[in-house]
Protein backbone atom coordinates (compact mmCIF):
# COMPACT_ATOMS: atom_id res chain seq x y z
CA UNK A 1 0.00 0.00 0.00
CA UNK A 2 1.27 3.32 -0.58
CA UNK A 3 0.98 6.32 1.88
CA UNK A 4 1.35 9.75 1.76
CA UNK A 5 2.66 10.89 4.93
CA UNK A 6 2.26 14.21 6.97
CA UNK A 7 4.08 15.11 9.73
CA UNK A 8 2.41 14.43 13.05
CA UNK A 9 2.41 18.54 13.92
CA UNK A 10 0.28 19.18 11.16
CA UNK A 11 -2.22 16.62 11.93
CA UNK A 12 -2.66 17.37 15.47
CA UNK A 13 -3.08 21.24 14.68
CA UNK A 14 -5.77 19.86 11.74
CA UNK A 15 -7.56 18.36 14.34
CA UNK A 16 -7.22 21.05 16.92
CA UNK A 17 -8.96 23.23 14.73
CA UNK A 18 -11.47 21.14 13.95
CA UNK A 19 -12.93 20.57 17.33
CA UNK A 20 -15.67 22.52 18.86
CA UNK A 21 -16.91 23.08 22.47
CA UNK A 22 -19.08 19.93 23.50
CA UNK A 23 -22.75 21.33 24.49
CA UNK A 24 -25.09 18.27 24.46
CA UNK A 25 -28.26 20.25 25.13
CA UNK A 26 -28.15 22.01 22.25
CA UNK A 27 -27.02 19.20 20.02
CA UNK A 28 -23.87 21.17 19.17
CA UNK A 29 -21.54 18.53 17.21
CA UNK A 30 -17.87 17.76 19.79
CA UNK A 31 -16.73 17.83 16.45
CA UNK A 32 -17.35 19.06 12.95
CA UNK A 33 -14.74 17.99 10.11
CA UNK A 34 -15.07 20.91 7.16
CA UNK A 35 -12.77 21.70 4.59
CA UNK A 36 -12.72 25.66 5.32
CA UNK A 37 -9.05 26.19 6.07
CA UNK A 38 -7.54 22.96 4.67
CA UNK A 39 -5.42 23.33 1.62
CA UNK A 40 -4.01 20.84 -0.74
CA UNK A 41 -1.02 18.41 -0.68
CA UNK A 42 -0.87 16.16 -2.88
CA UNK A 43 -3.31 13.21 -2.94
CA UNK A 44 -4.25 13.97 0.49
CA UNK A 45 -5.14 17.19 2.00
CA UNK A 46 -3.99 19.05 5.71
CA UNK A 47 -4.99 16.75 8.14
CA UNK A 48 -6.12 14.20 6.69
CA UNK A 49 -3.58 11.03 5.29
CA UNK A 50 -3.98 9.50 2.01
CA UNK A 51 -3.61 5.71 0.88
CA UNK A 52 -4.01 3.97 -1.95
CA UNK A 53 -4.12 0.38 -3.77
CA UNK A 54 -0.49 -1.14 -4.66
CA UNK A 55 -0.94 -2.46 -8.22
CA UNK A 56 -4.32 0.76 -8.87
CA UNK A 57 -3.90 3.98 -10.47
CA UNK A 58 -4.65 6.06 -7.30
CA UNK A 59 -8.01 8.66 -6.60
CA UNK A 60 -7.76 11.90 -6.39
CA UNK A 61 -8.66 14.17 -3.25
CA UNK A 62 -8.63 18.10 -3.93
CA UNK A 63 -9.95 21.15 -2.02
CA UNK A 64 -11.79 23.12 -4.60
CA UNK A 65 -15.22 25.81 -4.25
CA UNK A 66 -18.36 24.92 -5.60
CA UNK A 67 -21.41 27.17 -4.62
CA UNK A 68 -19.41 29.32 -2.63
CA UNK A 69 -18.28 26.51 -0.24
CA UNK A 70 -15.02 25.08 -0.05
CA UNK A 71 -15.78 20.99 0.15
CA UNK A 72 -13.74 18.22 -0.94
CA UNK A 73 -13.62 16.59 -4.27
CA UNK A 74 -13.13 12.96 -4.66
CA UNK A 75 -12.27 11.85 -8.18
CA UNK A 76 -11.84 8.35 -9.40
CA UNK A 77 -10.26 7.05 -13.36
CA UNK A 78 -10.57 3.31 -13.06
CA UNK A 79 -8.52 3.23 -10.10
CA UNK A 80 -9.17 3.96 -5.96
CA UNK A 81 -8.09 5.87 -3.19
CA UNK A 82 -8.76 7.03 0.56
CA UNK A 83 -8.42 9.37 3.07
CA UNK A 84 -7.96 8.87 6.65
CA UNK A 85 -8.71 10.87 9.89
CA UNK A 86 -7.88 10.65 13.67
CA UNK A 87 -11.38 10.89 15.69
CA UNK A 88 -10.16 8.98 18.18
CA UNK A 89 -10.69 12.16 20.55
CA UNK A 90 -14.71 11.70 19.97
CA UNK A 91 -16.50 10.29 22.60
CA UNK A 92 -18.68 8.33 20.92
CA UNK A 93 -20.82 7.16 23.21
CA UNK A 94 -21.78 10.71 24.41
CA UNK A 95 -21.99 11.88 20.51
CA UNK A 96 -23.07 8.74 18.29
CA UNK A 97 -24.40 10.46 15.73
CA UNK A 98 -22.61 11.05 12.83
CA UNK A 99 -23.92 13.44 10.51
CA UNK A 100 -22.80 14.53 6.32
CA UNK A 101 -23.41 16.54 3.61
CA UNK A 102 -22.53 15.02 0.41
CA UNK A 103 -22.98 15.00 -3.35
CA UNK A 104 -22.64 12.69 -6.39
CA UNK A 105 -22.11 14.05 -9.68
CA UNK A 106 -20.87 10.60 -11.85
CA UNK A 107 -20.99 7.05 -10.56
CA UNK A 108 -19.03 4.32 -11.51
CA UNK A 109 -20.70 2.41 -14.79
CA UNK A 110 -22.68 -0.46 -13.05
CA UNK A 111 -21.47 -0.79 -10.13
CA UNK A 112 -22.82 -2.89 -7.84
CA UNK A 113 -21.73 -3.51 -3.97
CA UNK A 114 -23.91 -6.94 -3.92
CA UNK A 115 -20.70 -8.14 -7.03
CA UNK A 116 -16.92 -8.56 -6.39
CA UNK A 117 -16.35 -7.75 -9.65
CA UNK A 118 -18.22 -4.56 -9.69
CA UNK A 119 -17.94 -3.37 -5.58
CA UNK A 120 -17.24 0.53 -6.74
CA UNK A 121 -19.02 3.51 -5.41
CA UNK A 122 -18.57 7.13 -5.75
CA UNK A 123 -18.09 8.03 -1.85
CA UNK A 124 -17.76 5.76 0.94
CA UNK A 125 -17.76 6.86 4.35
CA UNK A 126 -16.23 4.67 6.90
CA UNK A 127 -15.43 4.31 10.79
CA UNK A 128 -13.64 2.04 12.16
CA UNK A 129 -11.52 0.72 15.06
CA UNK A 130 -8.60 -1.76 15.95
CA UNK A 131 -4.99 -1.38 15.56
CA UNK A 132 -2.09 -2.82 13.74
CA UNK A 133 -3.32 -6.01 13.19
CA UNK A 134 -7.01 -5.93 13.45
CA UNK A 135 -9.32 -3.57 12.46
CA UNK A 136 -12.89 -3.58 12.22
CA UNK A 137 -15.26 -0.90 9.98
CA UNK A 138 -18.50 0.55 9.56
CA UNK A 139 -18.67 2.03 6.24
CA UNK A 140 -21.90 4.07 4.82
CA UNK A 141 -22.11 4.36 0.82
CA UNK A 142 -23.52 5.64 -1.91
CA UNK A 143 -24.01 2.87 -4.32
CA UNK A 144 -24.89 2.48 -8.11
CA UNK A 145 -27.59 -0.45 -8.54
CA UNK A 146 -27.33 -1.51 -4.94
CA UNK A 147 -31.02 -1.20 -3.19
CA UNK A 148 -30.89 1.36 -0.69
CA UNK A 149 -30.79 -0.50 3.22
CA UNK A 150 -28.72 -3.17 1.33
CA UNK A 151 -26.08 -4.28 4.29
CA UNK A 152 -22.87 -6.63 3.43
CA UNK A 153 -19.46 -7.21 4.80
CA UNK A 154 -16.38 -8.27 3.65
CA UNK A 155 -12.82 -9.37 5.04
CA UNK A 156 -9.25 -8.21 3.75
CA UNK A 157 -5.70 -9.34 4.71
CA UNK A 158 -7.07 -13.07 5.60
CA UNK A 159 -10.03 -11.68 8.15
CA UNK A 160 -7.60 -9.20 9.72
CA UNK A 161 -9.84 -6.31 8.02
CA UNK A 162 -13.48 -6.35 8.31
CA UNK A 163 -15.92 -3.94 6.90
CA UNK A 164 -19.43 -3.60 7.48
CA UNK A 165 -21.35 -1.47 4.88
CA UNK A 166 -24.72 -0.09 4.08
CA UNK A 167 -25.95 0.96 0.97
CA UNK A 168 -27.33 4.77 2.02
CA UNK A 169 -27.72 5.86 -1.01
CA UNK A 170 -27.76 4.82 -4.90
CA UNK A 171 -28.31 6.08 -8.46
CA UNK A 172 -32.16 6.76 -7.74
CA UNK A 173 -31.05 9.78 -6.05
CA UNK A 174 -30.46 12.96 -7.94
CA UNK A 175 -26.96 13.62 -9.09
CA UNK A 176 -25.48 17.20 -8.81
CA UNK A 177 -27.63 17.18 -5.50
CA UNK A 178 -26.47 17.58 -2.00
CA UNK A 179 -28.19 15.44 0.71
CA UNK A 180 -27.91 15.59 4.43
CA UNK A 181 -27.72 11.79 5.99
CA UNK A 182 -27.01 10.63 9.52
CA UNK A 183 -26.42 7.40 11.17
CA UNK A 184 -25.92 6.10 15.06
CA UNK A 185 -22.57 5.03 14.06
CA UNK A 186 -21.83 4.22 17.71
CA UNK A 187 -24.55 1.91 17.59
CA UNK A 188 -23.32 0.24 13.98
CA UNK A 189 -19.74 0.03 15.85
CA UNK A 190 -20.85 -1.99 18.53
CA UNK A 191 -22.38 -4.16 17.22
CA UNK A 192 -19.68 -5.38 15.65
CA UNK A 193 -17.70 -5.99 18.64
CA UNK A 194 -15.98 -4.14 21.69
CA UNK A 195 -14.67 -0.48 20.46
CA UNK A 196 -11.22 -0.10 21.02
CA UNK A 197 -8.23 1.21 20.09
CA UNK A 198 -7.47 4.11 17.64
CA UNK A 199 -10.82 4.90 15.78
CA UNK A 200 -10.55 6.81 12.50
CA UNK A 201 -12.98 8.11 9.68
CA UNK A 202 -12.04 7.19 6.07
CA UNK A 203 -13.44 8.99 3.06
CA UNK A 204 -12.80 6.30 -0.23
CA UNK A 205 -14.03 6.35 -3.79
CA UNK A 206 -13.09 3.86 -6.34
CA UNK A 207 -13.88 2.55 -9.93
CA UNK A 208 -11.16 0.17 -10.83
CA UNK A 209 -13.64 -3.10 -10.78
CA UNK A 210 -15.78 -1.46 -13.58
CA UNK A 211 -13.18 0.27 -15.23
CA UNK A 212 -15.09 3.79 -15.59
CA UNK A 213 -15.04 7.03 -13.68
CA UNK A 214 -16.33 8.59 -10.49
CA UNK A 215 -16.84 11.94 -9.40
CA UNK A 216 -18.87 13.66 -5.94
CA UNK A 217 -18.10 16.01 -3.29
CA UNK A 218 -18.51 16.06 0.75
CA UNK A 219 -18.74 19.45 2.64
CA UNK A 220 -18.32 18.35 6.49
CA UNK A 221 -18.68 15.36 8.82
CA UNK A 222 -20.06 15.87 12.31
CA UNK A 223 -20.49 14.19 15.55
CA UNK A 224 -23.47 15.22 17.81
CA UNK A 225 -25.47 13.74 20.61
CA UNK A 226 -28.78 12.84 19.12
CA UNK A 227 -30.29 12.63 15.58
CA UNK A 228 -31.63 15.95 13.82
CA UNK A 229 -35.56 14.89 14.18
CA UNK A 230 -34.90 14.11 18.27
CA UNK A 231 -33.66 17.71 18.30
CA UNK A 232 -36.41 19.07 16.87
CA UNK A 233 -39.09 17.37 18.47
CA UNK A 234 -37.55 18.58 21.92
CA UNK A 235 -37.20 21.95 20.98
CA UNK A 236 -40.94 21.86 19.04
CA UNK A 237 -42.08 20.30 22.76
CA UNK A 238 -40.01 22.95 25.25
Amino acid sequence: MKKCLKPIACVILAAISSWMSADAENNKPCMRIDFTNRTNDGKAVTGWVYRGKLGTPGASYKVVTLDGVKVLKLESKQGTGTLLFDISKVDLKKYPIMRWKWRVDCIPNGADGREVSKDDQPIGIYVGYGGLLSQTSVAFRWEGNTPKDTTGSVQYGMGAISVNWKCIRNKSDKLETWYVDECNVYKALSATGKVTGKIVLTLSTNSQYTKSSSLSYIEYVEFLPQPLQTAEAKLKKE
